[in-house]
């Protein structure tokens, strides 16, 4: 660098300054801008401090980390056969009930919180504030994980929970192909879930079992929601077999049923045994589709007799009681039901569906049986959105004159925007 630069000339210059004049010139511009050096002991013991801030957040950190928050919303349109404007009054005293299907309405709006407290147990709490506007809880429960495998392939569940019984029932609803679950499923486990514990273990690749001990009412249930009025629990087991492109499993259930009478009550034996399997494959070009299908059959207690054979108490009577002559054991009868489904995906946004179901609530009856078509059809909007249309063809008897019967006009197309979180 030449000895004439300008910056070299400025520091010749400020090396000039007598340190006496620089010092006054210094006091006069401001006396208390001059600090006192910083020691090595005071640098050192302000990065102590930022340290210590930063493990605080850290740890902090560490704990959030342990919540997960997800969930999802269905928005539904549906267009019923059967809508009209007006309303059925029923009951004693009346109470109206909508009779107009055609509507827009919130099906499910869905919170669930996980909390991982370490590796070997989680909480979970999830809550639905969907179609009666009414926060509710679903599920409630602590999973134990065991330590000695390294997968964890032994859990233990205490709580609220979905029942451990075929593959329709604890298939979360954001993830099936048509709006609602078969006919058969929602009857025999209305709501999905009970209190209980339940066991799961993976023995193999291929072998998963399922126990469980529960109330047995489930929390949909009319007269125990949350209690159980018998002594003895109900108990489930499952194992199921996964083999690549095909798995299949079996599933049963015992317990017993109290019917709540004016006197003695009627306590009836509950039995349900359900198959079910499924296979998969992939069209080149086109997608992967299934074919899924579930069979129940079971020993149950039957609306319908119940309501023949029990005197429905009134404003003015209050009691409960079996009609005269009406044996108890007949409140029960064997029942079957199940559903053959098909689902094929059409490149990577859409997807075809096409279920037959149905459900027979005593075999020994005629033109008491439930029988139902489902045609669907998804698009995927994201990863997150998707776009269900369905059709759905009811199939009943309705008495329309003395050994005569009909199907009433009672089909139902639903529109669901779903988007999940």
């Amino acid at each position: 660098m030449s000895p004439r630069h300008p910056l070299v000339a400025l520091l010749v210059g400020l090396a000039l300054v007598p340190p006496v004049a620089a010092r006054a010139h210094a006091d006069e511009a401001d006396s208390t801008v001059a600090p006192a050096a910083v020691t090595r002991q005071e640098l050192q013991e302000h990065l102590d401090g930022f340290g210590e801030i930063l493990q605080t957040m850290q740890a902090d950190l560490d704990k959030l980390k342990r919540f997960k928050f997800s969930g999802y919303l269905q928005a539904r349109t549906e267009v019923g056969e059967a809508s009209r404007d007006s309303v059925r009054v029923t009951g004693n005293p009346y109470t109206p009930t909508a009779a107009n299907l055609t509507r827009f309405y919130v099906r499910r709006a869905r919170l669930k919180l996980t909390y991982d407290s370490s590796p070997l147990s989680q909480a979970v709490i999830y809550v639905d504030g969907g179609q009666d506007r009414t926060i509710r809880l679903l599920e409630a429960y602590v999973t134990l994980l065991d330590p000695w495998t390294a997968l964890h392939d032994h859990q233990l569940t205490v709580g609220q929970f979905n029942v451990p019984f075929g593959y329709e029932l604890e298939r979360s609803s954001s993830a099936r192909e048509l709006p609602e679950r078969s006919r058969a499923e929602n009857v025999l486990f209305s709501g999905e879930r009970d209190r209980g514990a339940k066991l799961e273990s993976q023995w193999t690749p291929q072998l998963k079992t399922s126990f469980s001990v529960l109330n047995g009412g489930g929390i949909n249930s009319a007269d125990f929601p949350t209690t159980d009025p018998t002594r003895g629990k109900d108990v489930t087991a499952r194992a199921r077999w996964s083999q690549g492109i095909f798995d299949a499993a079996l599933s049963y259930y015992w317990g017993r049923q109290l019917t709540p009478l004016t006197g003695s009550d009627v306590v009836t034996d509950k039995t349900r045994l359900g198959l079910d399997a499924q296979a998969f494959w992939q069209v080149p070009r086109l997608g992967g589709g299934t074919l899924r299908a579930e069979w129940y059959t079971g020993h149950e207690i039957n609306p319908d007799s119940v309501k023949a054979l029990i005197v429905a108490p009134t404003d003015a009577n209050k009691v409960r009681l079996l009609k005269a002559g009406a044996d108890a054991a007949h409140l029960a009868s064997d029942a079957q039901g199940g559903y053959v489904m098909w689902v094929q995906n059409v490149g990577d946004p859409a997807q075809a569906v096409v279920r037959w179901d149905w459900w027979d609530p005593n075999v020994d009856a005629d033109h008491d049986q439930y029988e139902r078509l489902s045609l669907g059809a998804n698009w995927f909007w994201d990863g997150f959105t998707r776009l269900t249309v369905a059709y759905e063809v009811p199939l009943t008897d309705v008495a329309n004159a003395p050994g005569r019967w009909r199907d009433p006009h009672d089909n139902l197309w639903t529109f669901q925007l779903q988007h999940k979180f």
